[in-house]
């Protein structure tokens, strides 16, 4: 069975953000502490959203009046998946469970 590097995407929300900085380490830092000890090997970090006029990337956060939307990524490794649809399962599962209210979407699975 073969494993996979599943990649999910979440939307966090960060009352009282000082400034977008601050709002990006509060929801990686607040993300963490939810996935602790039991998921600490989930890789979390900022995702990028293309600006639709010039294409660059940006990191995705929207922030008005101290309160920011931050777009999370997840990435988990899952061993001894059927295929990758069963990955996905398992990784938005044991994620999803300890990110109650959290919406998480499949962004891509690789296979390791």
């Amino acid at each position: 069975m073969p494993d996979y590097l599943v990649i999910l995407q979440g939307g966090w929300i960060v009352r009282n953000a000082k400034s977008v900085n601050d709002a990006m380490n509060i929801a990686v830092a607040e993300a963490g502490k939810r996935l602790s000890p039991d998921l600490e090997f989930v890789e979390i970090d900022v995702g990028n959203t293309e600006c639709p006029k010039c294409k660059s990337a940006l990191k995705s956060v929207f922030m008005v009046a101290k309160t920011a939307l931050v777009g999370l990524i997840f990435e988990m490794k899952v061993f001894n998946a059927e295929n990758k649809e069963h990955a996905a399962k398992i990784a938005k599962y044991e994620i999803g469970k300890r990110l109650q209210r959290v919406p998480l979407e499949v962004i891509d699975i690789l296979e390791i």
